[in-house]
């Protein structure tokens, strides 16, 4: 999949089908318009893109409110490309420059790259300043510039599949739901860094990832993983690549605990020296929330079940109920 970040030096597309939105998370309703976009472009022999923004839109507009993300723009691209079809995607920087175009502006900036067929978008989107371009205005201007409006909507539960239903599902530790909404596995992605080797000193030696501040974390707990070495792509089936492992997201109340929440990682079958390494971590499922022990032995003892549990969660016959065993 080809990727362009600078608009002012892509080279003219030619016709395309788009669709277009921040795809945080790229989940069940952003696949399903990328593959109706690739479809249709299959029809009509054009090329099948997505323009994302960077940073999100939130971020600019209403930065004290903006959400954390489930999918930073490395990974966003990485799912993207993954999208069967997909030819390119285009990143669009947003600013304050970007949110004041008029609807017709915005649309003048995408024609200054591609000559749009299709427009395939959820039924709430719109463009321009005060979203002002909705879906009737976008149905008014492709009847004079020659393309046309596609919406769709992806339901679960009777429930439209969003960003937001997603995030508030991973925070309640609900991974099982928010594990059907995403298509796969939700990832944590970053560098190890050096820990105070306190899980070394219980017989259970840790990575300590250090990850975008922007990132979502989960709910505090202890988590069944598989973790993904640089250059191990994420399996066809959900959680079917990688390495086995456990991760607890949390403070460590046993010892005091933390000031800031810390993910670390223990690899199963593996004594690997990771330090420096990006590590990609898919969370299979969630093993139990985390609390504090009485003491050292009692943990120990707790980690011990825990990783057993994960063994056996994470057997290839398990990987097929991916999220089913959540506390």
């Amino acid at each position: 999949m080809r990727v362009e970040y600078d608009l002012g030096r892509l080279a003219a597309m030619g016709p395309a089908a788009l669709t277009i939105g921040v795809f945080d998370g790229v989940h069940l309703g952003h696949q399903r318009l990328v593959a109706r976009t690739a479809e249709i472009a299959a029809q009509r022999d054009t090329a099948a893109v997505a323009v994302t923004f960077w940073p999100p839109p939130e971020a600019v507009l209403r930065p004290a409110a903006a959400p954390p993300l489930l999918s930073t723009l490395a990974e966003r691209l990485a799912l993207l490309a993954a999208c069967v079809g997909l030819h390119a995607a285009v990143v669009m920087p947003f600013d304050e420059a970007l949110s004041r175009l008029s609807p017709q502006a915005f649309l003048d900036r995408l024609g200054a790259f591609c000559q749009p067929v299709v427009l395939v978008e959820g039924p709430d989107f719109a463009v321009g300043h005060k979203r002002a371009g909705d879906l009737n205005f976008l149905r008014d201007a492709g009847a004079r510039s020659g393309f046309s409006v596609e919406t769709l909507e992806v339901a679960e539960d009777g429930e439209r599949v969003s960003s937001s239903r997603i995030r508030a599902l991973l925070r309640a530790g609900e991974l099982a739901a928010a594990t059907r909404l995403l298509g796969r596995a939700y990832s944590l992605s970053g560098e190890v860094v050096e820990g105070d080797r306190r899980g070394r000193q219980l017989g259970f030696p840790t990575a300590n990832l250090r990850l975008d501040a922007r990132k979502l974390l989960p709910a505090n707990g202890v988590y069944a993983v598989r973790v993904r070495l640089p250059g191990e792509a994420q399996g066809a089936a959900l959680g079917s690549a990688g390495h086995p492992g456990v991760c607890n997201i949390g403070v460590r109340p046993t010892f005091g605990g933390q000031p800031r929440l810390m993910v670390e990682v223990h690899l199963l079958d593996a004594a690997l020296d990771l330090y420096g390494l990006p590590l990609a971590v898919d969370l299979i499922a969630r093993l139990r929330d985390e609390r504090r022990f009485a003491g050292v032995d009692e943990l120990r003892a707790q980690i011990a079940a825990d990783v057993a549990r994960a063994r056996a969660l994470l057997a290839s016959d398990a990987d097929a109920h991916v999220g089913e065993s959540d506390a």
